[in-house]
C-alpha cells in the first residue's frame, strides 16, 4: 500500500504509542486507515473527529473507564495525552504546568515539577 508522508508520519506515531504500551500489532493503524485514512484533520458529518474519527460519547467514555476501572494505561494514556495538549497550547513546560494545577498553588507546584525534571534529567 503507498502512503503519503503525512500518511506515513501518522502511521509512524499511531506505532509508536501502540508500541510505547507494549502492543505490537497492525490493528490500530487499520482502524484509523478505515475511519480517516490516516488523516489528522478528518470530521464526519456527525461529529467524530481526527484520526480515530472519536466522538465525545467515545472520550466521555475512555475517561468514566479510568475513573471507574482505575486503569493504569488508559489513565496514563490520558495524562499524558492532556500534558501534550497544555503543551501546545501554552508553549513551555512552565506554563503548561501552570495550567496543570490549582491555580492557588501554581507556583509552588512548578518548582517542584521543574525540580523533578532536573533530578530525573542528572540521572
Amino acid at each position: 500500500m503507498e502512503l503519503t508522508a503525512e500518511q506515513k508520519k501518522t502511521k509512524c506515531l499511531i506505532e509508536k504509542v501502540w508500541s510505547a504500551i507494549g502492543m505490537y500489532s497492525p490493528w490500530p493503524v487499520a482502524v484509523a486507515m478505515t475511519e480517516s485514512s490516516l488523516g489528522v484533520n478528518q470530521k464526519s458529518p456527525t461529529g467524530a473527529k481526527g484520526v480515530f474519527q472519536m466522538t465525545s460519547i467515545a472520550m466521555k467514555d475512555l475517561l468514566l473507564e479510568m475513573e471507574n476501572k482505575n486503569d493504569d494505561v488508559v489513565d496514563i494514556l490520558c495524562g499524558t495525552a492532556f500534558l501534550y495538549l497544555l503543551l501546545k497550547r501554552w508553549g513551555t513546560i512552565e506554563e503548561a504546568t501552570a495550567h496543570y494545577c490549582d491555580p492557588k498553588d501554581r507556583d509552588f507546584y512548578v518548582e517542584r515539577v521543574m525540580n523533578y525534571i532536573k533530578l530525573l534529567t542528572e540521572e
